[in-house]
C-alpha cells in the first residue's frame, strides 16, 4: 500500500482545502438561518395582517363578509395552503373553509381559552400527522366573541430549504477539487525556496560546496533562508579552501626533502662499503619515500583538477575503445582472483577529455572493484547513453559500502577498510570524481552492504 507523502506543501494545502471548507460551511449555516428565520417571520406578518383584514372586513360587513373572504381566500387551489376556522369561546365551530386537506388538524381548547381571556393572539407551529412539514398557526379574535384558526402551510419554506441544502452540496463538491488545485499551487509557491535549499543542501552532501541557492522573491523569510545560508555556504567553501590549500602546500613542500632522502638513500644503497643492514634500511626508506612521493602527487592532481588549473590538453576520445582497453588491460588481474569480468559497451561514442586522466580514472574504479571483491564474484563494465551523456556502469558483486560510509566515500585519504588490509591511501575515489567533474561530469554511487556497489560515471558526449 503506497503511503502518502508527508511534505509541507501537502499539509498546507490540506490546511487550506479545509478552512475553505469551513468557511463556506459557517457562511452555509448563517445564511441558511437568517432566511429561515426571514422566512418564518413573513409567514407570521401574513397571518397577523390577515387576521388584522378579517377584524376590519367584520366590522364593516358581519359575517357573511367574512364568510365570502374565507371563500375567496381559498379558491383556485389555496385549500392546500391556508385553511380558516371560526369559533365561539367554547370551542363551537361557526364556519370553516374547505379542510379535506388538513386531516387530523389540532384544535387546543386551553388555547382558545386563553386568547379570550388574554385578548391577545398566540402563534405556534403545529405539526399535522400527515404531512412532513410544519404549519404556521394564529388563533386571534376579530369581534369579541368570535375567534379565528388560521394558518399556512410551510412547504415552500421547506423547499427552499431544501434547494438550499442540494446548492450548498453542490457548491462544495465543485470548490473542494478548486480549492485543493489551487492551495497545491499556492503551497508549491511558498515552499520553492525551502525546497531549492533542501535540493542545493542534497548537493552538497555529495560534495559540490560550489552550489548556491537562487530564488526570486519569495518573502522576507524565504529570503532571509536563502541569504543565511548562501552566506554559511561561503563561510564553510572559505574554511574548505584554506583547510585545502594548506593541505596542497604542505604536501608540495614534502616533496623536496622526501625526493632528497630518496637521493641519500640511493647512494648508500649504491655504495660497496656499505653494511648489508644499511642497505636493507636503504631499500626500505626508498620504498617509503616513493609511496609517500605517490600519495603527495596524486594529492597535487586532486588539487589541480577540482581548481581546474592543470595544464592538460583535451581532445576527441573515443571512450567505448578506452572502456574497452581498461576491461582488457584488468582481465588477467580479474582471473588471477577467479573474477568473472564482464565488458559490455556500445560502441563508437566519443567525448572531449585527456586521455591520460580518463585512463587513470577508470582504471581506479576497476581496480577497487576487483580488489574488493572476492573469489568467484563478478564485475560488470557497461557503457550506455543517454541524449547528452555517456554512462560507464562499474558494478561488483563485493562486500559493499556502509550506509554511514557512502557520503564519505569520495573525501581524500577515507577509506572504509579501516583495518587496511588491502593497499591504498584513500586517493583514487577522491581523484576519479574530480577528473569526471573537470570534464564536465560526475560520479554517483549506490551500494548495498554484503551485495556489492555501483560506481556510476557520466561524462557529457561530444
Amino acid at each position: 500500500m503506497s503511503r502518502i507523502p508527508n511534505t509541507l506543501a501537502l499539509k498546507l494545502t490540506f490546511w487550506y482545502t479545509l478552512v475553505v471548507i469551513i468557511l463556506i460551511t459557517i457562511a452555509f449555516n448563517a445564511s441558511y438561518l437568517v432566511l429561515k428565520k426571514t422566512l418564518d417571520q413573513d409567514i407570521e406578518n401574513d397571518l397577523r395582517e390577515d387576521i388584522i383584514e378579517y377584524r376590519v372586513l367584520y366590522q364593516k360587513e358581519g359575517m357573511d363578509g367574512v364568510k365570502r373572504e374565507i371563500d375567496r381566500d381559498v379558491k383556485s387551489g389555496e385549500e392546500k395552503k391556508l385553511f380558516f376556522m371560526l369559533l365561539d369561546k367554547d370551542g363551537n365551530l361557526i364556519y370553516e373553509s374547505d379542510l379535506s386537506h388538513w386531516k387530523f388538524l389540532p384544535k387546543d381548547q386551553l388555547i382558545i381559552e386563553q386568547v379570550f381571556s388574554t385578548k391577545k393572539p398566540v402563534l405556534k407551529d403545529t405539526s399535522i400527522p400527515d404531512r412532513d412539514y410544519k404549519t404556521k398557526t394564529i388563533h386571534d379574535l376579530i369581534a369579541p366573541d368570535i375567534l379565528m384558526y388560521t394558518g399556512e402551510s410551510a412547504e415552500n419554506i421547506q423547499n427552499i430549504m431544501a434547494l438550499l441544502s442540494r446548492v450548498f452540496i453542490t457548491i462544495v463538491l465543485i470548490v473542494i477539487p478548486f480549492a485543493s488545485i489551487i492551495g497545491w499551487l499556492m503551497a508549491r509557491r511558498a515552499v520553492k525556496g525551502i525546497k531549492e535549499v533542501s535540493r542545493i543542501a542534497s548537493e552538497i552532501e555529495k560534495g559540490r560546496l560550489d552550489q548556491r541557492v537562487s530564488v526570486s522573491a519569495q518573502g522576507a523569510e524565504i529570503t532571509q533562508l536563502v541569504n543565511t545560508f548562501n552566506a554559511m555556504l561561503d563561510r564553510i567553501w572559505v574554511l574548505i579552501s584554506e583547510m585545502r590549500e594548506m593541505t596542497d602546500n604542505i604536501a608540495h613542500d614534502l616533496r623536496s626533502p622526501l625526493a632528497r632522502i630518496r637521493v641519500i638513500s640511493e647512494s648508500v644503497l649504491s655504495n660497496n662499503n656499505t653494511p648489508q643492514e644499511f642497505k636493507s634500511a636503504a631499500s626500505d626508506t626508498i620504498e617509503e619515500c616513493d609511496r609517500l612521493l605517490q600519495m603527495i602527487n596524486s594529492t597535487l592532481d586532486i588539487a589541480e583538477a577540482e581548481a581546474g588549473t592543470s595544464k592538460i590538453s583535451k581532445q576527441k576520445v573515443n571512450i567505448s575503445q578506452l572502456t574497452q582497453d581498461a576491461c582488457e588491460l584488468f582481465e588477467a588481474i580479474a582471473e588471477q582472483k577467479n573474477i568473472k569480468l564482464v565488458c559490455r559497451v556500445e560502441d563508437n561514442y566519443h567525448i572531449y577529455g585527456n586521455i591520460q586522466n580518463l585512463q587513470r580514472m577508470l582504471a581506479n574504479l576497476l581496480d577497487n572493484a576487483i580488489k574488493y571483491t572476492s573469489a568467484n564474484g563478478r564485475v560488470d563494465v557497461i557503457l550506455t547513453h543517454t541524449k547528452q551523456n555517456i554512462e560507464i556502469m562499474v558494478l561488483d558483486t563485493g562486500m559493499g559500502i556502509p550506509e554511514k560510509d557512502q557520503v564519505r566515500i569520495f573525501d581524500r585519504f577515507f577509506r572504509c577498510d579501516q583495518s587496511r588490509t588491502h593497499d591504498g591511501c584513500g586517493l583514487g575515489l577522491s581523484f576519479s570524481r574530480a577528473i569526471a567533474r573537470s570534464h564536465g561530469g560526475d560520479i554517483t554511487l549506490s551500494s548495498s552492504l554484503k551485495k556489492g556497489s555501483n560506481f556510476t560515471i557520466r561524462l557529457p558526449r561530444a
